[in-house]
Parts: C-alpha cells; sequence; structure tokens
C-alpha cells in the first residue's frame, strides 16, 4: 500500500513523541517497555490517537463555541445521542467478532456479514424515518431537530462503516492507520464545524462536522486492508455467511442488548433534558459534560486497558490477590480523579465564561452539579468489567437498572416540575447510587470467584 505524504506525516507523529519522551529522565525502561511489548505498543499507538484527537476538540471549542449558539450545540447532543443509540444496531454487533477467527477466510466471511446486515439496517433505518418520523418527534418532543432527522440516515451507514473496517483492521493489528483516521476525524470534523459556522450555516455545521468527526478515513481502512490480503475475499459465499452468522450468534442476541441498555443509559440525560426543557439546556449540558469527561478520559481509558490485562491474568492464575488489586485500583483511581476533575469543576463558572464566551456562563454551573457524578464514573468505570470473571449477566442487568433508574430520575422532575440544576443533581445522585451498586456487585463477584477457585484447589489437594 502506498502511503503519501501526510499520512507519513501523521503516522509518524507517535514516533515523534516517543523520541521526545526518551530524553526525559524516568522513561526510557518504561517506553523500551512499551515499544518491546506488542500489546501495550498498540494500546499507546490507539491512546496517543485518541489523545491528539480529544486535544484538537479541546483546542477547537473556544471557537466552535464562539460561531455557534448553546441551542445549537443542544441540537448537536440530542442528534449524536440518538445516532450513538440507532447505530449500535448498524450490524448487530456482529463486527465486535471480527478478532476472533482463526482462518482470515472466516475473518472474510465475517466482514461480509457485517456489511450485508450493514446495508439492510440502513434501509430498514430509512424506512422507519419515511413512515415514523412524526411519530417520534411527537413522542420524544424532538421539534427542534426535526429537520435534521435524515441527516442520521448518513450517519448511521457512516459510523457503522467505519466501526466495521476499524475492527478488521485491529485484527490486522494495524494501529498506525487506525490512529491516522484518528486524528483526521480530529482535524476534519473541527475544521469543518469551524469553516461552516464563519457561513452561519448553524446546526447543519455541527452535525456535518460530527459525521465527519465519525467517518472519515473509511477509504484508507478499505485501502489497508484490500491491498493485504485480496485472495481471501474471493472465499465469501452465501452458504458461508450462514455459517459464520450462526457461530457468533450469541453477539446479535446477548452482547447487542446490553449495548443497547447501556448506551441508551448514558445518552438518556440529553433527550430528557430536550423533552424536559429545550435545546438551550441541552447546550449548556452538552459543554458542562464534555469538559468534565475530556481532562480523565484518555487516562481512563489506558487505566482500563491495562486493569483488564492485569486482572484477566490474575483470573487465569486463579490469584487469591485479586480483591485488593481491585480495591488499590480504585484508590489510585480516586487520587487522580479528585484534582484532575475537582479542580476544573470548581472553578467551572468562573473560566467557562471567560474561555468560551459569556454566553456559556450557565454551563459552569451545570458543572457544580455533574462534577461528583463524572469523579465517581471516572474512578468506577474502568475497573468494572465483569465479562473477565464471566458475569456477563450481571453487566446487562445492572444496565437495565440504571437506566430504568435514569428514565424515572427524569420522569420525577417532569411530575414536580424541578428547575434544571435540581434535575442534574437528580441525575448525578442516581448515578453516584449506580456507581456503588457496582462496586459491590463487582466485589462479590470476585469473592464469588476467588471461593470457587479455593475449592478447586482443595478438591486437588483432598483426590
Amino acid at each position: 500500500m502506498k502511503v503519501n505524504h501526510k499520512q507519513k506525516c501523521i503516522m509518524g507523529f507517535v514516533s515523534i513523541i516517543i523520541s521526545s519522551l526518551k530524553k526525559l529522565p524516568f522513561t526510557f525502561q518504561i517506553l523500551e517497555f512499551i515499544q518491546n511489548n506488542p500489546l501495550y505498543k498498540g494500546v499507546f499507538i490507539l491512546g496517543s490517537g485518541t489523545a491528539v484527537t480529544q486535544l484538537i476538540g479541546i483546542i477547537s471549542m473556544p471557537i466552535i463555541t464562539r460561531l455557534y449558539t448553546p441551542s445549537d450545540l443542544g441540537i448537536l447532543a440530542v442528534y449524536s445521542s440518538i445516532l450513538a443509540i440507532t447505530g449500535i444496531g448498524a450490524s448487530l454487533r456482529y463486527e465486535f467478532a471480527l478478532g476472533l477467527p482463526k482462518r482470515d477466510e472466516d475473518a472474510a466471511n465475517l466482514l461480509g456479514l457485517c456489511l450485508v446486515l450493514l446495508c439492510c439496517t440502513t434501509a430498514i433505518f430509512a424506512f422507519i424515518l419515511v413512515i415514523a418520523d412524526d411519530y417520534f418527534i411527537d413522542t420524544f418532543n424532538l421539534y427542534s431537530i426535526s429537520e435534521y432527522l435524515w441527516f442520521l440516515l448518513f450517519g448511521f451507514f457512516g459510523l457503522g462503516l467505519y466501526s466495521i473496517f476499524n475492527y478488521y483492521t485491529i485484527r490486522n493489528q494495524d494501529y498506525r492507520i487506525i490512529t491516522y483516521t484518528k486524528i483526521n476525524q480530529g482535524i476534519g470534523g473541527a475544521v469543518c464545524k469551524i469553516f461552516l459556522g464563519l457561513f452561519s450555516f448553524g446546526p447543519i455545521g455541527l452535525i456535518i462536522g460530527h459525521i465527519i468527526s465519525q467517518t472519515a478515513g473509511i477509504g484508507t481502512l478499505v485501502r489497508s486492508i484490500w491491498y493485504k490480503k485480496q485472495n481471501i475475499y474471493n472465499s465469501i459465499s452465501i452458504n458461508s455467511l450462514k455459517i459464520i452468522a450462526k457461530t457468533y450468534k450469541n453477539f446479535p442476541i446477548f452482547h447487542f442488548p446490553a449495548s443497547i441498555m447501556n448506551t441508551i443509559s448514558l445518552q438518556l440525560p440529553p433527550l430528557m433534558l430536550l423533552w424536559l426543557y429545550d435545546s438551550q439546556i441541552v447546550g449548556f449540558y452538552s459543554l458542562a459534560n464534555m469538559l468534565l469527561i475530556l481532562p480523565g478520559s484518555f487516562i481512563s481509558q489506558s487505566m482500563g486497558q491495562a486493569y483488564l490485562g492485569e486482572a484477566s491474568k490474575m483470573v487465569r492464575d486463579g490469584s487469591k490477590e485479586l480483591r485488593n488489586f481491585y480495591l488499590k485500583t480504585l484508590k489510585h483511581l480516586s487520587l487522580i480523579g479528585l484534582p484532575l476533575i475537582g479542580l476544573p469543576t470548581l472553578f467551572a463558572p468562573v473560566f467557562i465564561s471567560v474561555i468560551f464566551g459569556h454566553v456559556w456562563k450557565e454551563a459552569g454551573w451545570y458543572c457544580w452539579t455533574l462534577g461528583a457524578m463524572v469523579i465517581v464514573g471516572f474512578v468506577v468505570s474502568p475497573t468494572s468489567i465483569l465479562s473477565i470473571y464471566g458475569n456477563n449477566h450481571w453487566n446487562l442487568i445492572w444496565d437495565i437498572i440504571r437506566t430504568g433508574g435514569v428514565y424515572f430520575g427524569f420522569y420525577f422532575c417532569y411530575v414536580f416540575n424541578c428547575p434544571v440544576l435540581m434535575t442534574l443533581f437528580i441525575y448525578s445522585i442516581i448515578m453516584i447510587m449506580m456507581y456503588f451498586v457496582l462496586i459491590f456487585i463487582v466485589l462479590y463477584v470476585i469473592e464469588k470467584f476467588t471461593q470457587n477457585v479455593k475449592g478447586k484447589v482443595d478438591d486437588y489437594i483432598q483426590n
């Protein structure tokens, strides 16, 4: 595959960072370990791309908030929430299985199955928009985004297509290509929003920029996949697609509903705030939530990857120190999260109006109601991976209860006509309570796992 000058520059970005960091004290050994370990090297490369993309987003936001109104940003938040929920069904979560087949021919057929499903679900989505758009607009009070609903179709197909090829590229461990596309998405999305904002495109400019920020780089991924193993795609057939669909049927049966519930619980607030108030309130919430989450998101993702690797090893080894390791990780994340998120939360009402413009001042007070929830989520989320203990059903149950709790919390505020700050405070309390419930669930599962391991050892000794 030919690499142009632009790709060489972006793909070499991580190498430049590594070279620079080597000059700093105490980092050479760490970087040498990362470079010699394929797993952590991949995580570092992908994480670097995510960090750069987030940095681009942070730098561009003060410009974007001066080109668009809170109402415009609120419409984008509602659009992105609906897209995130509907986008889960693009290929029924079969894309998550792309790294599992041992034979490349099976992986190629799984790729073909995902693409066929994407075309079918996009057609179904289009049909639903044609016959039921008025129903959804009336039911969920989506009048403010009614003229932008058809952009969901483009976002749905583009997001699904990128996700499929992204997971297939991860299978090939071509992390640099993925990093290149992520950085391109960040730059392309930000430039598009700013450029269209200068010409007063309003919400359309934000929505188009959002689509670019999630779909740019599809062509690059396709070329990298196609040029490496062209011959294996001749093995794709209808019969093979049927076999592969049956082989990995657990993904649409179990993973798909769990992902739906998880995403709904996270994306529900913008939709409910629009239902209760208006798109301007959603815009203030969107900015506040983004500013609180962004500082710790890279650390949270990296810690989650590291915890998953170490905890998985301890599970395989049947280690009795699993509980202590979990509690120690919670403690370390708490020590990081409190100042990292707490300080920006404390001074948010002051710096938001200075950095983003006086019109956004109200978002600073929203930060006060959301700060504690974000800190607890930063601490709990990276370490609460129940699947490594073989307890996927607990995740699904917890997600269902959390979604129901969030919905009824907003409904309570609707019945009693609560002001927006009280509504966000109640939402935060519900989420914090659910995070603590999750901690107890993880501790219970770990204790149960440890007892099972001890029982097996005792049985072995007795026999």
